[in-house]
């Protein structure tokens, strides 16, 4: 069996880009190989899940901006494509580990490129989804996800990246993942130790904070103290140029007194 070590970019328009300037709570890397249960004879029949905490307990909800799927090809003599349908749950999707199950959030990602591998060849590509500011349920923030696919348009395998306990860079793991037959949910691992956790390879990302146009010290309001900034930079490139003509002017300072306040 090969593996190909370079990364394949799945594109979805304009869905596979970061969210800017947020803050990643989740990420697992890949160090322990991958998973492809998705065939032509089940692939519209089952799910696959996993989940990840990103909070320590006691903490408040968080707005969720993005996630990042690290996926794996395997054994196909042509490309293809298929639909895939993420869905965002609290907790593990089973509902049998970590939170109540509860659905977030659903989307359908129609007609994604699969790559022809090569027999007993491998591929593994990235897919990054953002999320509409998904709001988790708190304590613990266990974060669960889940893919199913429809319209199936392959004849290889499709799965996932795996990670072992070592490759989790932030957040913690859980150490099953799930799996459902098309009958109900059950849990899984791939063996025992830290090689043996069901730890699928996912980033995931917070919303990015949202700005205030104008608060130029970033405390929350509007007043004076922007001001002071804004004419501190008149006439050159600056922060306070909010129109970006390259030049601090009577426009950014319009912009600016028109915000004034609160944020």
């Amino acid at each position: 069996m090969h593996v190909h070590l370079t990364t394949l970019a799945v594109s979805v328009a304009t869905l596979v880009t970061s969210v800017a300037n947020a803050q990643v709570v989740f990420e697992a890397v890949n160090d322990n190989g991958f998973f492809t249960p998705f065939t032509p004879l089940n692939a519209e029949t089952v799910i696959y899940g996993d989940s990840g905490w990103v909070g320590s307990g006691s903490d408040d909800p968080v707005a969720l901006g993005s996630i990042t799927l690290g996926l794996a090809f395997f054994n196909s003599t042509g490309a293809g494509s298929t639909d895939i349908v993420l869905t965002i749950n609290d907790g593990d999707p089973s509902g049998l580990v970590f939170g109540t199950g509860a659905q977030l959030y659903t989307v359908t990602l129609r007609n994604i490129p699969l790559p022809e591998t090569g027999a007993d060849t491998a591929l593994f590509g990235s897919l990054t989804i953002p999320l509409p500011s998904v709001m988790t349920m708190g304590g613990f923030n266990d974060v669960g996800w889940s893919v199913a696919l429809e319209n199936y348009n392959y004849d290889g395998n499709v799965g996932f990246q795996v990670s072992s306990c070592a490759g989790q860079l932030v957040g913690f793991y859980t150490n099953n993942a799930s799996f459902n037959d098309g009958t109900g949910w059950s849990l899984f691992s791939f063996g025992s130790g830290c090689s043996g956790v069901a730890n699928y390879v996912a980033t995931i990302e917070l919303a990015a904070p949202e700005t205030c146009t104008g608060d130029l010290n970033d405390d929350g309001l509007v007043d004076g103290a922007d001001l002071g900034i804004l004419l501190g930079q008149w006439g050159s490139r600056g922060s306070a140029d909010f129109d970006g003509s390259g030049s601090v002017d009577g426009a950014d300072l319009g912009t600016l007194l028109g915000a004034w306040g609160p944020c």
